[in-house]
């Protein structure tokens, strides 16, 4: 899975603000619609959140959700740590059933 980011520039300098989306053609129509109607440059880019690709054979079953949730954020980059539980939830290919 990729993150396509778009990041806020003035004068070639950072501003500290993006936006996360996690398809690319949302990213690119943001793109075009407020980088018509701003006098800020909003710039593009894709990354790649993990060290390793995650695949549906990660998530046993039979480990408890904790479990599951610490291995997979291991295998998280550091700078993208903050957004590991919601990466977690758009990963994780089944349900917990309460009783």
């Amino acid at each position: 899975m990729r993150l396509y980011i778009v990041q806020k520039f003035f004068d070639n300098e950072y501003l500290e603000d993006h936006i996360i989306f996690y398809d690319e053609d949302m990213m690119i129509q943001y793109l075009r619609e407020v980088n018509q109607a701003s006098f800020f440059i909003y710039r593009g880019i894709v990354v790649d959140p993990f060290f390793e690709d995650i695949r549906k054979t990660f998530f046993d079953p039979h480990k408890s959700i904790s479990e599951l949730f610490d291995e997979f954020r291991k295998n998280i980059k550091p700078e993208y740590q903050f957004l590991a539980q919601e990466l977690f939830y758009k990963f994780c290919p089944f349900t917990v059933k309460s009783n």
